[in-house]
């Protein structure tokens, strides 16, 4: 199921004197079983961007278009889509509400027209996708663990069975054990088939888990490519105010002090490897 951006503008307030463009012409595509990073500083467009792919936001101009279906086009459907392509929001715990995790969940599939029984089969399918215990199923959702809330809103949004996962800050807040786990997560549900597009602020969180990395820059998509590509522009990176994965920084500043190591390499394993083989070749800086 492709999703397919072209020329894709938002501007906030226009015609007012607080008028400011949050994304500017922005065209790619994504296809079907990707599992794609999303990044840039603060400001530089990456919500509104994602917000637009399953239709939560209109276009200023510019369209998108999930499996060839414009999605601002007379007589489209914005409910069906919203099927196909789920979207979580950073620190989605915050939405939840229900009196039980089981409740919480069914909520969605409930809203689509299903029964009861239907809700609550697809309710503990999702639970079980992201490894939530049965025990937990009829407690209140609140008394949970920072870790298994998000669990719980990210199986809100699976339970309604989309083919394409939209995730801004996935690992947002979460401590060190919890973000492995949530980084676990995602690869599983990648593993199954699922299209995934992760927004995050942590250079390493994409970089080990992302095939493609796009990158935004005061609205502008001017970075598209594998993350040996884009994490090998580190000036340029640098230049927009973000970091780099800790293997690339690593690497970087090892070429820098006059140590021979290779471009393009980004993973601290790959990095270990690179220093290893200097030392073995009785290369020295």
């Amino acid at each position: 199921m492709p999703i397919e951006v072209k020329n894709l503008s938002h501007v906030y307030a226009q015609g007012s004197p607080f008028q400011s463009a949050a994304v500017q012409d922005v065209s790619f595509t994504l296809g079907e079983g990707e599992l794609v990073g999303l990044i840039g500083h603060t400001g530089s467009g990456k919500s509104t961007l994602v917000q637009h792919l399953n239709g939560l936001v209109k276009p200023t101009s510019g369209t998108v278009l999930v499996d060839g279906m414009d999605l601002w086009a007379k007589g489209t459907d914005l409910r069906a889509v919203r099927k196909k392509v789920g979207l979580v929001f950073q620190y989605p715990e915050y939405q939840l509400f229900e009196e039980t995790v089981l409740k919480d969940i069914a909520f969605g599939p409930r809203n689509l027209g299903l029964s009861e029984a239907q809700a609550q089969e697809r309710a503990r399918e999702a639970a079980q996708a992201v490894n939530l215990p049965e025990e937990v199923l009829e407690r209140s959702p609140f008394d949970l663990s920072g870790g298994q809330k998000r669990r719980v809103a990210i199986a809100g949004v699976l339970a309604m069975h989309p083919r394409t996962l939209i995730l801004d800050e996935p690992a947002a807040g979460l401590d060190p054990s919890g973000r492995r786990e949530m980084l676990a997560l995602l690869k599983a549900l990648h593993g199954r088939g699922m299209t995934l597009v992760m927004v995050s602020h942590s250079m390493t969180d994409v970089s080990r888990l992302c095939k493609r990395v796009l990158v935004m820059n005061q609205g502008r998509l001017v970075m598209d490519g594998a993350p040996g590509e884009v994490f090998g522009r580190a000036a340029e990176l640098k230049a927009m105010g973000l970091g780099l994965p800790r293997g690339a920084e690593l690497a970087l500043r090892l070429r820098e002090a006059g140590f021979p190591l290779p471009q393009g390499l980004w993973r601290m394993e790959d990095v270990e490897q690179a220093i290893l083989a200097a030392l073995k070749g009785g290369t020295q800086a």
